[in-house]
């Protein structure tokens, strides 16, 4: 069959690996044989690829799940993922009022209004080197806000080159639990959770209690994973990618809150370091949870090949 449209997906080594791609695009073949998947380096421009002349005369589309530095196209249409910050994150997810929890960037020495934040607080730093597993994030009882804020960070803490973040206190239970959705746009490729396998202490602590408290349940090594099929949860991250559109790869966090069941979206990693079949992250982690495994879930590169498909016959330019 003719080729009528084309698709380049930008690959980044340290993202994910070539043979991912390379499974997909076969995969679009018997779904979509018009389309041509060009699968290029991340550091090469589209016009210096060795492509035919004649691959520009047909609509285009590319996908990168991270920025895609020198990568440009000759036409088309290109989605990429960039860090967003937790800020910007916030008021995207409050304008598609999906709920999030109250999020401030903290002015040292400020008071915290106990009635509009509740008893605790979660204060954590924004500099992505700092933010991974649960490290330097901490609870505290909003009165004491204040006073322990320079204590924790002090004022030549590298933490505080960038916005310390306060955020309310979301309580998943006695045992710590978040779910991680990979989307790709808006379409989930696997969903996991994580939780503490220890309980955590009650929150009636000494500040010295609380703060050693393990609040993230992927801190530290005492916590299990496992793939889950929720649906409720499914649906919420599908709701929340759409508050994005243009980020196609989502590494959406989500929590439950106890008692009530409301859900909450903590952030979408929408740097596109979540591609979690092959990522450098992922291949370097103790992982329990086997590629093939996130894959056969709910059939990820199957999904991934059906909605690029579709994107492509729709978007392209």
């Amino acid at each position: 069959m003719a080729k009528t449209h084309n698709l380049f997906l930008v690959n980044h080594p340290t993202g994910q690996r070539r043979q991912d791609f390379d499974e997909i695009a076969a995969k679009m073949t018997s779904l979509a044989p018009g389309i041509d998947v060009h699968i290029v380096p991340h550091d090469a421009d589209a016009s210096a690829c060795d492509l035919p002349r004649d691959v520009w005369t047909r609509p285009s589309l590319a996908v990168s799940f991270r920025w895609p530095e020198k990568f440009r196209l000759r036409r088309g249409l290109l989605y990429a993922g960039r860090p967003i910050n937790k800020f910007l994150q916030a008021r995207k997810y409050a304008a598609a009022r999906i709920p999030i929890p109250k999020t401030l960037a903290y002015e040292f020495g400020r008071p915290l209004n106990r009635d509009f934040w509740g008893e605790h607080v979660i204060m954590k730093p924004t500099r992505i080197d700092m933010m991974s597993r649960g490290h330097f994030i901490f609870l505290m009882r909003t009165e004491r806000v204040g006073e322990l804020a320079q204590k924790i960070f002090p004022p030549d803490h590298p933490a505080r080159t960038l916005p310390v973040l306060i955020q309310q206190f979301i309580d998943t239970g006695e045992y710590p639990e978040s779910y991680r959705v990979l989307t790709l746009f808006g379409e989930p490729l696997y969903c996991m959770t994580f939780r503490q396998d220890h309980p955590r202490s009650a929150l009636t602590g000494t500040d010295r209690e609380l703060l050693s408290l393990p609040i993230a349940s992927n801190a530290g090594d005492n916590y299990v994973h496992a793939l889950i099929d929720d649906k409720e949860i499914m649906a919420f991250a599908r709701r929340a990618a759409r508050a994005m559109p243009a980020i196609p790869l989502q590494g959406i966090d989500i929590v439950r809150e106890a008692g009530t069941g409301r859900l909450y979206v903590l952030e979408n990693n929408s740097g596109g370091n979540t591609w979690h079949f092959s990522s450098r992250i992922f291949l370097e982690g103790n992982q329990k949870i086997t590629r093939e495994h996130r894959i056969a879930q709910f059939g990820a590169f199957d999904i991934a090949a059906k909605v690029l498909a579709e994107r492509t016959l729709r978007e392209a330019r």
